[in-house]
């Protein structure tokens, strides 16, 4: 966009967006999946079927690994967005309760590698690959997630 905005403008852009986020973005709590640990060297261990010759995996231990971050959250109506609005090709409908999940480049990074995310208390599971936007560039990405029934 070199002819269009200056780099200040640009700059001023991107610290507005920036502002915005931190206004109205809550924390979440991002779950990884389970890192797994080789807890003492067992000479029975059988890595391949992850257990011992008596039948236990007691030197393997799976450790969560959480992490939070600021995210705008967008409930979404399923009836409005889906149903109502003609503009749209989409024809997947989420089931109720789901969210729209805006997070930065580091959340972007950690929630494609992960399963579930926490926060209201509930817990949801992530359904899309995040989709970058920005005006001027991606500063943000979109996930899509459901409830899980827990």
């Amino acid at each position: 966009m070199a002819g269009f905005l200056s780099s200040s403008q640009i700059t001023e852009i991107e610290s507005l967006y920036n502002k915005l986020h931190e206004t109205f973005s809550q924390t979440i709590t991002v779950y990884k999946h389970a890192k797994k640990t080789l807890i003492a060297h067992n000479p029975k261990y059988n890595s391949i079927y992850s257990r011992t010759q008596t039948g236990k995996d007691d030197s393997v231990q799976y450790t969560i690994v959480p992490k939070t971050f600021g995210a705008r959250i967008y409930y979404i109506k399923t009836e409005e967005e889906f149903f109502n609005n003609y503009k749209t090709q989409s024809k997947v409908v989420l089931p109720k309760g789901s969210v729209k999940v805006i997070v930065k480049k580091d959340g972007f990074d950690y929630l494609i590698e992960s399963r579930r995310v926490e926060f209201d208390g509930r817990m949801f599971t992530v359904d899309t690959d995040g989709s970058p936007y920005g005006l001027t560039s991606n500063l943000f990405y979109t996930f899509y997630l459901t409830p899980l029934d827990e």
